[in-house]
């Protein structure tokens, strides 16, 4: 009778464990990501987010993609989280169809080539349990965000007459938390596109501008300068953003033309 006694209470607890097993969302058809201008936000989408288990439901889900070393192959779980969002835990049997969703992005600190993969997780008593995921076959190169972007469209017009130049851009913003530099617009008159470094060409004509507070950005931009006219010939005309930092302005943004320009 002892021996008998003692094993009820761990049949008992087999059972027990059994009726509370967890329901646990999935991932289900195709899936995929997008991400938005210069990175700044990401699309997560896949065909539906499913609770298979007809009965129980399941707790808080939460939906991440993640950028990688390797792909994933379960366990822990390291990378950076480039989105997230968070949906309300599904009923039995339910789904969240057509999934997608933009958040920001949270890009990498060092520019990197990484592999991608998005998760779905479940909060549990814990923290959350990563029930499901998708690796994506394509590698992605990602940088960090710039301090500097500026969009367009974007236009110049020159007045031979007035010796002056007309510099137009849609938007300049930053992502400083504090202050920026002064800056300054210029206008290139360059043999080639420009890539980064030193800016080699005529500097047709240069623009102050005040500093930009947090937060802040320059919108429809509509500057004129003193025009350098260059000699004749075929230019690439390049718009160039620049701050004062450290006692000297830097190029921190800038845009190349579609096509090149023939002056005479």
């Amino acid at each position: 009778m002892p021996r008998a006694s003692m094993k009820l209470p761990a049949l008992f607890l087999i059972l027990f464990l059994a009726i509370h097993a967890h329901a646990a969302p999935k991932l289900a058809g195709s899936a995929g990501y997008q991400f938005g201008a210069n990175n700044a936000t990401v699309t997560m989408k896949c065909d539906a987010v499913s609770n298979n288990d007809a009965e129980n439901a399941t707790g808080t889900i939460q939906v991440r993609l993640w950028a990688l070393d390797a792909p994933y192959k379960g366990g822990t779980i390291s990378g950076v989280v480039l989105g997230e969002y968070k949906l309300e835990g599904l009923d039995g049997g339910m789904r969240y169809p057509d999934f997608n969703k933009t958040v920001k992005t949270n890009l990498p600190r060092t520019k990197g080539t990484f592999h991608l993969c998005l998760t779905v997780s479940e909060y549990r008593e814990k923290g959350y349990v990563l029930t499901d995921w998708r690796n994506f076959d394509k590698q992605v190169t990602l940088s960090p965000p710039k301090l500097f972007v500026m969009e367009g469209p974007w236009n110049w017009q020159t007045n031979y007459e007035a010796g002056t130049v007309n510099m137009k851009v849609k938007k300049i913003s930053h992502t400083r938390s504090t202050n920026t530099g002064t800056l300054r617009l210029e206008l290139w008159a360059c043999a080639k596109p420009y890539t980064g470094g030193t800016i080699y060409g005529v500097k047709m004509g240069s623009v102050q501008k005040q500093a930009l507070k947090a937060g802040f950005v320059y919108s429809d931009v509509d500057n004129t300068a003193k025009l350098t006219r260059p000699k004749a010939g075929t230019y690439h005309v390049v718009l160039v953003l620049l701050e004062y930092n450290n006692d000297t302005y830097s190029i921190v943004s800038w845009l190349n033309p579609s096509t090149p320009t023939v002056f005479k």
